[in-house]
């Protein structure tokens, strides 16, 4: 649901890619971020631009309905609460339009989810969520074999 949702979404939301920036081009499915983050900011400049914003916003709104599903799977196994939102994508005005989408699927198909909250760090952390995750992670005890 991160930046390499928004570019397999961006030659569908109307961005102009290169070829390299492809979806089925090989640099775009390999372990490297570093394509998927240059492909995000030209998303993220076409939501600056009046004539490429209602085109682009599309990829931010499925993104949103992706994940008000995925919160209510997870929620068939985990009490939720509280969500915290963070990664590069969800910087800007698209993460906001992000987690609109997710409440207005939770709100229509999962009511009894709808009071889940969603939080959101300042934007330099959301660039690095994936840091803050790591962070919060519980210690784990290692267990003695016998």
């Amino acid at each position: 649901l991160g930046q390499r949702a928004a570019t397999r979404l961006a030659k569908k939301g109307g961005i102009d890619l290169p070829a390299d920036m492809m979806p089925e081009h090989p640099s775009m499915n390999a372990a490297s971020h570093v394509p998927h983050a240059q492909c995000l900011k030209k998303i993220q400049a076409a939501m600056k631009d009046p004539k490429l914003e209602p085109q682009a916003r599309k990829i931010y709104e499925t993104i949103g309905v992706f994940m008000g599903y995925a919160i209510a799977q997870y929620c068939e196994y985990l009490d939720i609460k509280h969500v915290l939102i963070l990664g590069r994508v969800t910087t800007g005005v698209g993460g906001d339009i992000m987690m609109e989408y997710a409440r207005k699927v939770l709100a229509a198909d999962f009511p009894e989810l709808a009071d889940i909250k969603f939080h959101t760090p300042t934007e330099h952390m959301k660039r690095v969520g994936q840091c803050v995750a790591a962070a919060a992670l519980p210690e784990l005890k290692k267990r003695k074999i016998a």
